[in-house]
Formats: structure tokens, C-alpha cells, sequence
């Protein structure tokens, strides 16, 4: 025995002057006299109930295991709210050890209580006693949200013994409160789901995270079921999926990110998505996906009566990156515009095409020189100057030239200085 664990004369000792925190600790740490502990079942019941010791009791109870199940199965039913939510939870820390509760459990779930039907799922979860099964379905009705994510992630754990219930728990993907719930547990059951979630694709609301269940669960299987990567039949599917604000932001961006690479009708529906403040941004962040195919619909959006829309786009093309070179000239015109956010955006853009941005070497001069533009758009300007040389190097050095003798705005002159030294010892140093 461990020099720090009192002898069982010794312990009886403990029990009849200290708290039962302290009876409880020591019966924790000490393996060999966890035996004693079954003589004070009651008490340690009892403290369940009690903020300072429940959770020292509900290890010791579990560490007793089997031994406890009986006490705590009539703890189920106690007048007193926390024993019956705590000997629940104990329930379930002990495991299958537990099933003998199950049926209590089960009758738990009926209860007015919102913490106890909670915690009750949980337990029966971690028991896996697939005769919870029908009744956990039943309770996927339950008005309470926290209740039907504890249902959700218990038949997740019972596993392949709640694949019954697939029809019912597949369609839950559609619920928003329980989404993310219901798609880990179904890649918890596995390979034996895989029929029932194939069965289901044909639904475009739920296609998208049924899909993402199938990649989890098995790459080759999703591959077979033609979800293995995204396809114009997903097209709809990702759509919802992208527009949908109940999502997390990194679900919609996926979504975004898939259009993408579905050729003109993807670009399409993320071009559309332009309009929509909230998922702007996502949309053409989107774009660093597509190829330079989309240029054509992005050059008629760069023209869009709207703003918001003309900046989507010029966002659009700066992700494109060089392969957006195509779209110099309308992004000329849009540093033209009277609208200050969007030629700061078009700037942006341009200076992302790099030596393709060549030909907006005056336009990009004029906005230096504009003291009336605001700073990050002129220091922006000049940055995107440097980036189209070396063969604009003369039309470069005469307009940061100008620029150094910049006299109201300290930021655009020093810039302009630092730019146009770099660029002269560079060039005395190829000679």
C-alpha cells in the first residue's frame, strides 16, 4: 500500500471527523481500500447532491463501479434535482457496466427536467446499449436544443447498433441547431451508414453535409457515389449551402470555394453572391479557385451599376491573381470612377496582376498626384507601380519622381523617395 493511503483502521478514523470530501479523495486515490467504499454507498449518494463534493462523488461512485449501479438507479428517482442529474451522469462514467440502468434512464428521459433529459441521453450514449435506441429516436423530438444534441451524439456512440434510426437522423442535417451534432455522429457509426446516407443525396438541402459525412467516413465510397468531388450536380446543393446564414463561416466559404471549380454556371452563382453584403466577401474570396475563365463574367460585374458589386468583383480579380490580367482595362476604368472605396479596391486588384498590370501605369500616376485621393489609396498606387517592372521602369521613375515632391502628405512622399532609390541602385548595380 502506497505510504501516502491510510490503513483501513485509519480510514475509519478519517470517516467519523472529516468531510466527506476528504473520505471521498482519499477513497479515489487509493485502489486498495476502494472496497471501504462500498460501505458508505449512501453518504456518497447523498453528497451527489452536494456542490462541494458531487464531483469527488461521482468519481468515487464510478471508480465502485457495477457495485454502485443498484444505489444509483434508486438515486434516479430522488427528491433531490442535482442526485438525479449526478447519478445519471455517474451512470454513464461507469459505461456498460451500467446497462442494468438502462431502462431506468430510459424512464428519465420523460422527465420535466431539461438538465436531467440532457445528461440522461449523454449517460445512455456512454453506456451503448442499443435497446436505448427506439426511445433516444423518440427524443429526437424534444423541444430543447442542448436535449436533442445529447440524443443525437448519444446514438453516435452507441453505434452501428442505431443504424435503424438513420432515416429519422439523416434528415436532422437540415436542422441548423443540430447540424453539426448529426454530422458527427454519423461518421461515428461509419461504414455501415454509408447506404443510408447515399440513399438520401438526391436532397439538395441536406446533399451538401451528407457529402461531407461520406469524405470523412470513407474517401472511396464517396467517390463511388459521385461525391467524392464537387460536380454541376451539387451545383444547387452548394448554393444553399453558401447563402445559407444559419452556417458557420467556414462551411459557406467550402461551399464558395467548390462553385469555384464548376466552370461558368459555379462562377455564375458566385457572382450573383456579390449582391449580398453578408456573403460577399466569401464569394470572391472564392475566386483564388477558379481560372482565368471567369474573367468575363467578372469584367461585366466590374461595370455593375452597384458599388458594393463593382467591389466584389475587383476583390475577385485581385484572387485571381495574375491569371486575372484580362481585366486591366476594366479595372482602369474603375480607378476613373467618382466612388473613393472602389478605386481603392481596383488599385488593390491591379497591384495582384503584377507585370500585368502594365497599361494602368498613367491611370495609377494621376491617383499618386490626386491630393485629394485618400493615403492608402495613393501609397497603394505607388506599390502597384513597382510591381509592373521592369519595362515601365521610365513611366515608374517619372511618376514617383513626381511624387517625391509630394508637400502635404508626409506618408505618399517618403514612400515615393524610398521606392525610387530602390529602384535607381538597382539599376546602377545591373550596370
Amino acid at each position: 500500500m502506497s505510504e501516502k493511503c491510510p490503513s483501513k483502521k485509519n480510514m475509519r478514523s478519517i470517516n467519523r471527523v472529516v468531510s466527506m470530501v476528504v473520505i471521498v479523495s482519499v477513497l479515489v486515490s487509493c485502489g486498495e481500500i476502494v472496497t471501504e467504499a462500498s460501505d458508505r454507498l449512501p453518504q456518497l449518494i447523498e453528497a451527489l447532491g452536494q456542490r462541494n463534493n458531487r464531483q469527488g462523488a461521482a468519481i468515487a461512485l464510478t471508480k465502485i463501479g457495477k457495485s454502485a449501479v443498484p444505489d444509483l438507479r434508486k438515486a434516479l428517482v430522488s427528491e433531490v434535482a442535482d442526485v438525479r442529474i449526478w447519478s445519471a451522469y455517474t451512470l454513464g462514467q461507469i459505461g456498460p457496466d451500467a446497462s442494468s440502468a438502462v431502462v431506468d434512464l430510459l424512464a428519465s428521459l420523460d422527465n420535466s427536467d431539461e438538465s436531467l433529459r440532457a445528461t440522461t441521453a449523454e449517460a445512455l450514449g456512454k453506456i451503448g446499449d442499443s435497446s436505448a435506441v427506439e426511445r433516444l429516436v423518440q427524443a429526437l423530438q424534444d423541444k430543447n436544443v442542448i436535449v436533442r444534441q445529447r440524443v443525437i451524439l448519444a446514438l453516435g456512440k452507441i453505434g452501428s447498433g442505431a443504424v435503424s434510426a438513420l432515416p429519422q437522423w439523416i434528415e436532422l442535417l437540415s436542422d441548423p441547431d443540430v447540424r453539426i451534432q448529426t454530422r458527427h455522429a454519423l461518421i461515428q457509426i461509419g461504414l455501415p451508414a454509408v447506404k443510408g446516407l447515399t440513399e438520401s443525396l438526391d436532397e439538395d438541402s441536406i446533399r451538401f453535409d451528407i457529402a461531407m459525412v461520406l469524405r470523412d467516413i470513407d474517401s472511396l465510397a464517396a467517390k463511388k457515389t459521385g461525391v467524392g468531388s464537387p460536380s454541376l450536380a451539387d451545383l444547387r446543393s452548394l448554393r444553399l449551402a453558401m447563402n445559407d446564414s444559419t452556417r458557420e463561416l467556414q462551411e459557406r466559404s467550402t461551399a464558395a470555394n467548390s462553385l469555384a471549380t464548376l466552370g461558368e454556371k459555379g462562377i455564375d452563382v458566385l457572382v450573383v453572391a456579390f449582391s449580398d453584403e453578408e456573403i460577399a466577401d466569401v464569394a470572391s474570396a472564392a475566386f483564388a479557385n477558379a481560372d482565368a475563365k471567369s474573367i468575363s463574367q467578372l469584367t461585366e460585374a466590374l461595370s455593375h451599376e452597384q458599388p458594393e458589386v463593382r467591389i466584389a468583383a475587383a476583390n475577385a480579380v485581385a484572387r485571381l491573381g495574375p491569371k486575372g490580367s484580362e481585366a486591366v482595362e476594366s479595372l482602369i476604368l474603375l480607378i476613373e470612377q467618382e466612388d473613393r472605396d472602389v478605386r481603392y479596391h481596383a488599385v488593390r486588384a491591379l497591384h495582384e496582376l503584377g507585370t500585368g498590370a502594365s497599361p494602368s501605369v498613367s491611370a495609377l500616376a494621376k491617383v499618386i498626384l490626386n491630393e485629394r485621393e485618400q493615403e492608402t489609396t495613393r501609397t497603394w498606387a505607388i506599390k502597384t507601380l513597382v510591381v509592373t517592372l521592369p519595362k515601365t521602369r521610365d513611366a515608374v521613375v517619372k511618376a514617383l519622381t513626381a511624387a517625391s515632391g509630394e508637400e502635404k502628405n508626409y506618408g505618399v512622399r517618403q514612400l515615393a523617395k524610398t521606392q525610387l532609390q530602390k529602384i535607381e541602385k538597382e539599376t546602377a548595380n545591373e550596370r
